[in-house]
């Protein structure tokens, strides 16, 4: 099951250099970003339009079907198997999924998580 940082601990999303609002910044790096890309072309979305900030507001992109999608994709019952059928975006996999990196608090910098 992923457990996604984005939302758990409130990170930051990520604007790049090609004014893409990102969910995060896993999403950045050319191969992953193309994975989203194709994740989205499967689904019936299209990422770069929607995410792109010279055309939206974050509050307009935010409603989008591509991030709406995304954020659908993390239910469990979405989840799909190991194998086949995962809904959600490799790269939420790789950085969210089991199995993916630790860190002391599994958050970025400038999340709002607070140690106990």
């Amino acid at each position: 099951m992923i457990k996604p940082r984005c939302l758990l601990y409130n990170l930051p999303m990520f604007l790049s250099a090609d004014n893409k609002l990102k969910p995060c910044c896993f999403l950045n790096t050319t191969k992953q970003w193309k994975e989203f890309i194709e994740w989205g072309k499967q689904r019936g979305f299209n990422v770069e339009h929607d995410l792109d900030i010279t055309l939206y507001t974050v509050e307009t992109i935010i409603e989008s079907p591509t991030w709406k999608g995304l954020i659908a994709s993390f239910s469990q019952e979405n989840q799909g198997d190991a194998i086949a059928g995962r809904s959600s975006p490799p790269e939420c996999y790789n950085s969210c999924g089991p199995d993916s990196y630790t860190s002391t608090s599994n958050t970025a910098k400038h999340s709002d998580y607070k140690e106990e």
